[in-house]
């Protein structure tokens, strides 16, 4: 089982690096392992060293096109500190990106740094560089095991635990965006930080005639607030768990569904737009920037479209936990960079691998509109805007290593099995026992278990 406070993933792509770019997070199906799939070099990683030279060095980087933007300018910013290492880019459109890469990893020449959201396929079919060494030259054992986890697949398949393989460029994190105007008109002073707080606030929201919580379901924005009951009710371990696989775990048990219990209840009070499976992502941002709505659930991808929209009015805040519970959010790699196992330059594309945690890498990511990798001081922001609020925010639930996993990744068929689930929950049209019955259910049966 992994820990977060233990041992040191895959998940849902967002496919968009361009600030204000409204979009939920897709889960893409790879390509099955098998003929022409797999990789026939061995997987060691040969002298290991963390000193690059001065001799010309051409490395290779494959990712989605959608992060073209951000992938460009950390080659820069890389490059610039070596400037004896060429890195030139390739970049196969975000909804095949996952499907071809393991035809792209088994080829004769393949990239030296690749974006990899298949892990533990990727592990198995021996095509990717047991990172290990590097963690150990370079520190990276230090990272908060939150992080680790993401990057680590044991023997079985089973992430969370077992060699590292990838670093993250950065991260997307989650939140309540939040009405400051609206936020006044109901006497809330400051972003609720409990559970209890929350629900006041949504309680006083809806009796102000307000939407208390703008959420798109037909985009799945209501599984982000089950999961985020989830996080509190079970913890980020265990969440991470069912999410990574492990042996053993289940979401089918009375704490969990306690857990979506609340959010059917949010519903039932009306605390949720009354169309809310009927509306998207976009639309739903668009709403909560017209002032329909108290809070907003949803992530970093959408700051710089709010803060164009609202100015000074908008604010973020992490989910609420239970009183005296550290906090908790979802947030997963932007691009989870691995060395496939036929690179011919992997001391040097570690390197790239460090510098993603490096203060000017992580400025980058910043600069982007992402979450930085790694720990360190908070890169520089504009001054009370809403970009330093969300890495104040990011700050905060680094600290507290509570980044989980999002569970709509748990396995390719997970987004297919919550959307329709949870847009039955918010209708009444399910209980919440039958609803975790039935994800456990799909999730064990994707698992072949």
């Amino acid at each position: 089982m992994n820990s977060h406070h233990s041992t040191p993933a895959r998940w849902v792509r967002r496919l968009a690096a361009l600030a204000g770019a409204a979009v939920l997070p897709t889960v893409v199906a790879c390509a099955p392992p098998g003929s022409g799939n797999t990789a026939t070099v061995p997987t060691d990683p040969g002298p290991v060293s963390i000193d690059l030279g001065t001799d010309p060095i051409e490395l290779t980087l494959y990712d989605g096109a959608g992060l073209k933007k951000i992938d460009e300018a950390l080659v820069a910013a890389f490059t610039e500190r070596h400037p004896n290492v060429t890195i030139t880019a390739r970049y196969d459109p975000d909804d095949v990106q996952a499907v071809n890469a393991p035809r792209v990893l088994a080829s004769e020449n393949p990239p030296d740094i690749a974006r990899i959201i298949a892990l533990p396929a990727a592990v198995a079919n021996r095509q990717l560089t047991e990172l290990d060494p590097w963690a150990d030259a370079y520190g990276w054992n230090a990272l908060p095991p939150g992080q680790m986890a993401m990057y680590r697949v044991d023997a079985n398949g089973v992430r969370g635990t077992g060699p590292q393989y990838t670093m993250a460029s950065g991260f997307t994190v989650t939140g309540f965006y939040y009405n400051k105007e609206l936020a006044d008109r109901i006497g809330m002073a400051e972003p609720p930080a409990t559970v209890a707080e929350f629900e006041r606030a949504l309680a006083s929201a809806k009796g102000a005639g307000l939407v208390p919580i703008m959420a798109g379901n037909k985009s799945s924005q209501v599984t982000f607030l089950v999961q985020m009951m989830l996080n509190s009710a079970l913890g980020p371990d265990a969440v991470d768990d069912w999410v990574f696989n492990a042996p053993g775990a289940t979401l089918d048990t009375p704490a969990a569904v306690d857990a979506a219990a609340v959010v059917a209840d949010w519903a039932a009070k009306g605390y949720l737009p009354a169309d809310t499976n009927g509306t998207d992502a976009t639309a739903a941002a668009g709403r909560f920037a017209a002032g329909e709505a108290l809070f907003y659930v949803s992530g970093n991808w959408d700051a710089a479209t709010l803060q164009a929209k609202m100015g000074e009015n908008v604010g973020f805040t992490l989910p609420p936990v239970p009183s005296g519970s550290p906090v908790a959010a979802m947030s997963d790699p932007v691009s989870n960079f691995a060395i496939p196992s036929g690179s011919d330059e992997k001391n040097a594309a570690a390197a790239f691998l460090d510098f993603l945690r490096s203060d000017a890498g992580r400025q980058v990511v910043v600069d982007a509109g992402f979450a930085p990798s790694g720990t360190g001081p908070v890169p520089a922001t504009a001054p009370g805007s809403l970009g330093a609020e969300i890495q104040a925010a990011f700050d905060e639930l680094v600290a507290a290593d509570g980044q989980v996993q999002f569970v709509q990744n748990a396995t390719n068929g997970m987004s297919g099995t919550w959307l329709p689930q949870v847009q039955m929950l918010v209708a009444g049209r399910t209980t919440p026992g039958e609803m975790m019955a039935a994800v456990q259910s799909a999730y064990e049966q994707d698992l072949l278990r």
